[in-house]
């Protein structure tokens, strides 16, 4: 059974093929608030190497956030899409996990999320050790499990994926139109409303 594993809650797109649970290939790219032109293209440009179409992918897994707004919600978007028109199976991840569940033992996974906070959580062979919140990171640095764990600032250069961790920490989507993106905080946007209304 052919997956497709998808990603874009930071500056790094990530688009992974599995077969049969077997990682077979993978797109990446880089850039910033500009993902949503390309992640099409790319998806086909993976199938198209690996001799398939989207209609042989039985299933999706997504990574519905923390991270970046825009980014998290490219992601979700483009799987409700293909989940509903192709009638595959969708399934979500948390980002956080999603992109470190390469590293062995406790991992404390941080997305930064300006202003000195990051997006974190922490975990241990996939199973949540701490949960995901929007944290200082200058609070987050005087709790002990910061000192415990190997702390991964996930950025192009350090996310590590593991399918198996993957596969085995996924919710099922029951209804794909209730299928919305973990934002973790309110946007900009929502807080500059309430500021203006306030003062009204």
């Amino acid at each position: 059974m052919k997956t497709i594993i998808l990603d874009v809650s930071t500056n790094l797109m990530y688009i992974g093929l599995v077969d049969n649970n077997k990682f077979v290939d993978f797109e990446t790219r880089v850039a910033k608030n500009d993902h949503a032109k390309y992640v099409i293209d790319r998806l086909d440009q993976l199938l198209k190497r690996n001799d398939c179409t989207i209609n042989d992918i039985k299933k999706i897994v997504v990574g519905i956030g923390p991270g970046s707004y825009t980014g998290i919600r490219i992601a979700v978007m483009v799987a409700k899409m293909l989940g509903y028109t192709k009638n595959i199976e969708v399934e979500t991840i948390s980002s956080l996990l999603l992109l470190t569940s390469g590293y062995n033992g406790l991992t404390l996974a941080m997305i930064d999320a300006r202003r000195g906070q990051v997006f974190s959580g922490a975990y241990f062979n996939g199973e949540t050790k701490l949960e995901e919140k929007l944290r200082l990171l200058s609070e987050l640095e005087t709790k002990s499990i910061y000192k415990e764990a190997t702390n991964v600032l996930i950025n192009e250069d350090t996310y590590k994926i593991n399918v198996d961790v993957v596969l085995k920490h996924t919710t099922k989507v029951e209804d794909i139109h209730l299928l919305v993106p973990n934002y973790l905080r309110r946007t900009e946007a929502e807080m500059n409303y309430d500021k203006t209304s306030q003062r009204t």
